[in-house]
């Protein structure tokens, strides 16, 4: 259960029972960091070679089926901007090149060993001289019998023949090496595609198993998407860093500052506009009383005025009423 959970969560993420609204939030881009970027580009060796004598360890990356539509959905200029291809081709050359070297060291061993086969046997002092006596011999014999022969004495020809080729075969299993387990009759030969030494003894069933097993189709992939990728990227320079999500976040942040100072001069503008105003208001009122006070100086002056020429002409009264009485 454990184990299919951790692969439900690999392929679909851990935010496969979430809601939508959740879901859409949690959702990953195909450059995150936890999302497997060779799993994007179309192979991942740690998965493919999991679990097998190749196994090229722990691997925590998810396989985001949603964050590979969403790299599918690019054109490839826009994937060429970033650097997950180039990356990608340069783990699966190295792996070619440690398979390959593999394979060069089992063909050494596959020559090593036809050469130790077909050695010839290290004699021992007595063989050796026992060896050189049965080949005096049969010189010897041999020409006995030739000489029996051209006299006619063929059945006397005949007995020395026999005793030579019983000599022959005496000097054979003196010759003979003993039984190598290491061959018992068999001769390694070295797979091209995933360096696994097979033999001539192996039955067609396990070749047939080889063959289709997840070791060489793993190989035949990474040899494949590297014959594929290779001229996909030759002549092309390798992207640097911004990638082109990091310049919209920074170009999103930069609208985002220019938004903020447009609202805050927009404020200040607004707020100068008022106190302006209110300036103006103030300067109006101040205005209008300094109107209203020259407006009472002039009542208050004219009021005067009036009081002093009503003064006057009572004394001028007073004064014409003084005379007439004199009178």
């Amino acid at each position: 259960m454990d184990t299919q959970r951790a692969l439900l969560d690999q392929l679909m993420g851990k935010e496969r029972n979430a809601s939508f609204e959740e879901r859409e939030k949690m959702q990953r881009h195909f450059w995150d960091d936890d999302v497997c970027k060779h799993f994007l580009v179309g192979l991942c060796p740690y998965e493919l070679f999991k679990n097998t004598r190749s196994d090229l360890g722990e691997y925590d990356k998810l396989f985001d089926l949603r964050a590979k539509a969403e790299w599918d959905a690019l054109d490839q200029k826009e994937r060429d901007k970033y650097p997950y291809q180039w990356e990608l081709l340069d783990l699966l050359k190295g792996l070619i090149e440690q398979c390959d070297l593999r394979i060069k060291r089992n063909r050494e061993r596959c020559a090593e060993d036809e050469r130790l086969k077909n050695e010839p046997k290290k004699l021992s002092e007595d063989e050796a001289k026992r060896l050189g006596v049965i080949q005096d011999e049969i010189g010897k014999l041999s020409k006995e019998a030739e000489e029996l022969g051209e006299n006619g004495e063929i059945e006397q020809a005949k007995v020395l023949s026999m005793r030579i080729e019983a000599l022959k075969a005496e000097s054979e299993q003196i010759m003979k090496k003993p039984d190598d387990p290491r061959f018992s009759g068999r001769q390694l030969m070295v797979c091209e595609v995933s360096g696994v030494l097979m033999s001539t003894t192996d039955s067609e069933a396990r070749l047939k198993s080889l063959y289709s097993g997840k070791q060489y189709q793993g190989w035949k992939k990474v040899r494949d998407f590297y014959s594929f990728l290779k001229p996909l990227l030759d002549g092309k320079q390798r992207p640097r860093r911004p990638w082109p999500h990091e310049r919209k976040d920074r170009d999103r942040d930069r609208d985002g500052d220019r938004n903020r100072d447009r609202d805050r001069d927009r404020k200040d503008r607004h707020r100068d506009r008022s106190r302006s105003r209110g300036r103006d208001r103030r300067r109006d009122r101040s205005r209008e009383r300094d109107r209203d006070r020259d407006r009472d100086r002039r009542r208050e002056r004219r009021r005067r005025d009036r009081s002093r020429s009503r003064s006057r002409d009572r004394d001028r009264r007073r004064r014409r009423d003084r005379s007439r009485s004199r009178d």
